[in-house]
């Protein structure tokens, strides 16, 4: 049973980490603790002139954002990141740590540098930590059998292992938040004392990560201090102020300390989005603070969408949950079965989901940290019905609806990962660019300029990819693009009126745009990349790539544009677009797959 247990710890692992590998891109979601993490890196941290070099140097300065957001998690991420950019760093850059062999479509075992980021590996790692963590206390509380089971159906679903590994703020929040669930979980072997102690850490754990990183999590922190107060585990001054208090204080100092360096309380551009009352009077800046009363009191957040109250419940826990079995059959059996353990799973998480849903805006990263918890009322559930497996039929056809079903969830995981590599077309539009230097052989004598669009911004590129592309170069390509990025320098420039003046375009060599129909002057398209725009139903004859969507053929062709693009070479790649040629085998020309449009092109100065 020991071997079974490492193969579980294993198991978080290596599903996480093959998310990354499948998709190692970011989105604009992603992008400040990504590239915070970069700067922290690159230009380290000045003691001397401190906010003239996080002016010059940092990203956060040009692109603010609404609110600020907290360097705590960056600073993690650069510090753990650090040894293994030591180790590897004179054989891959500062995002890469490994290299895998994919299987190609021609030409059998081809060798391909995949982006495993260093920053993202490593948050990776510290989320399977602490899921690993969760499923410890479980099999403490609840036994191996349902041990085994949450770990299945957790690593079965779709966004949380896919999300493990991506800085978004809620990524971190959940790292902590999880932990902190776990030591709440009961342990019988412990002395009262030490399940005290551990309820008190979960609450000082909870509260330092409302007070840093997210504060939704203080209100699931309320319905868990109120269930331990009601059950009478804790007491409310000896055991949760105190917990609370600390935790808070401990938080407020890391954040206060941290942030008020970075974001350089002095400058105009902090103090347009901090709480005034903070920052006027102390210069300390708390972004959590901030963002809590941008989003939630002055409801600003509600400019990015609303939804209906019941979103939560109706739409992103089932998708949370991917399986279907798990709401229709372990989640009830779970409520009859176990009934204690339901309760003192499902009140704290769907009381938090229910008033929460008060906000009109609404994601369903907001409500990620109850996942572990749902997770395992559904594991109970299943476990109460595999242990009665061989009473009678009806318990014999639900465990094979067990096993059915979490197949199922995992094939359909699978697929939603598959098809989600192809969601950053600015990513793969960099990699091409560097691509792009390496053939064309610039020869490095004067300043090469390239402009990266919003959308190309927005849809994964980073400054660790300005600066080393994913793929390894060898021979003359090597030497060409060494010899290019030494004097390539890259430009962002969002506002319209700039982008609408030709004399703009006069200085920039190089274009990676997602609209080549708004770039001025004479250019040639280099390159281009498709992109995922959903699913569809080919009919005989119906091409699968689509290149120029929404031009004419007169205006694709002056444009330079092609009307039809081949097949993936990449084999899981066409089995999404054509069924590996079942398309025309077996299905005569009909197929249900990917649609797929060129989406960003590469573009060079024709001089």
């Amino acid at each position: 049973m020991a071997v079974l247990d490492i193969f579980l710890g294993l198991l978080h692992t290596v599903v996480i980490i093959l998310h990354l590998v499948a998709a190692p891109y970011t989105k604009v979601e992603e992008s400040f603790n990504l590239q915070a993490t970069h700067d922290i890196l690159r230009y380290g941290i000045s003691t001397s002139n401190v906010a003239v070099s996080l002016r010059e140097e940092y990203d956060h300065f040009t692109f603010p954002g609404s609110v600020p957001r907290t360097f705590v998690g960056p600073v993690i991420l650069a510090g753990f990141s650090k040894p293994a950019i030591d180790v590897f760093g004179n054989v891959v850059n500062h995002q890469v740590i490994g290299v895998f062999s994919l299987l190609s479509l021609r030409g059998g075992l081809r060798a391909y540098g995949t982006v495993l980021h260093s920053v993202r590996g490593v948050l990776g790692l510290l989320t399977a930590l602490s899921l690993n963590l969760y499923t410890r206390s479980v099999r403490l509380a609840y036994g191996r059998t349902t041990a085994v089971f949450y770990t299945l159906l957790q690593v079965s679903q779709f966004h949380l292992p896919y999300y493990a590994s991506r800085p978004l703020p809620n990524t971190f929040a959940l790292i902590f938040s999880t932990i902190a669930l776990s030591f709440l979980l009961p342990a019988p072997i412990t002395t009262p004392k030490r399940r005290r102690g551990n309820y008190k850490l979960g609450i000082y754990l909870l509260t330092f990560t409302a007070v840093v990183f997210r504060a939704e999590i203080a209100l699931l922190l309320f319905f868990v201090t109120l269930q331990l107060l009601v059950t009478r585990r804790l007491s409310l001054f000896k055991d949760v102020i105190l917990a609370g208090f600390v935790g808070g204080v401990v938080g407020l100092t890391v954040t206060l300390s941290i942030d008020s360096y970075f974001w350089q309380s002095q400058n105009e551009e902090a103090r347009i989005f901090t709480t005034p009352f903070l920052t006027e009077r102390t210069g300390l800046i708390w972004p959590e603070l901030s963002g809590f009363l941008y989003n939630a009191i002055d409801n600003k957040s509600s400019e990015w969408g609303v939804s209906v109250w019941h979103y939560y419940f109706s739409s992103a826990l089932p998708k949370l949950l991917l399986n279907p079995f798990v709401l229709l059959v372990s989640l009830p059996v779970c409520l009859y079965g176990t009934p204690r353990a339901a309760k003192e799973l499902l009140i704290p998480a769907l009381g938090y989901v229910a008033v929460y849903s008060y906000l009109p805006h609404k994601e369903w990263r907001f409500v990620v940290y109850v996942v572990p918890a749902l997770t395992l009322c559904g594991a109970l559930g299943n476990a109460w019905i595999w242990n009665r497996r061989s009473k009678n039929v009806l318990y014999a056809l639900l465990a094979m609806g067990i096993c059915g079903s979490m197949v199922l969830a995992a094939l359909g995981g699978t697929g939603m990962m598959l098809a989600s590599s192809w969601n950053y077309p600015g990513g793969e539009g960099v990699v091409k660019l560097h691509q792009a230097l390496a053939r064309e052989g610039v020869n490095g004598i004067y300043m090469e300029k390239v402009h990266l669009d919003t959308f190309v911004c927005m849809t994964g590129a980073t400054r660790f990819l300005q600066e080393r592309p994913l793929l390894p170069f060898s021979g003359d390509a090597g030497v060409k693009w060494s010899a290019a990025i030494r004097t390539v320098v890259f430009d962002k420039t969002e506002d319209e009126r700039t982008l609408l003046a030709p004399e703009f375009w006069e200085d920039i060599d190089w274009v990676v745009t997602g609209d080549v129909s708004r770039i001025i002057g004479k250019w040639r398209i280099v390159d281009s990349v498709i992109g995922w725009k959903g699913i569809k139903v080919y009919k005989p004859g119906e091409i699968v790539h689509v290149g120029a969507p929404g031009l004419g053929e007169r205006e694709a062709e002056e444009l330079g544009l092609v009307g039809e693009l081949e097949l993936s070479s990449v084999w899981w790649k066409r089995v999404l677009e054509d069924g590996y040629g079942l398309r025309d085998r077996g299905f005569n020309g009909y197929w249900v797959g990917a649609r797929m449009e060129e989406m960003v092109w590469i573009l060079k100065k024709e001089r």
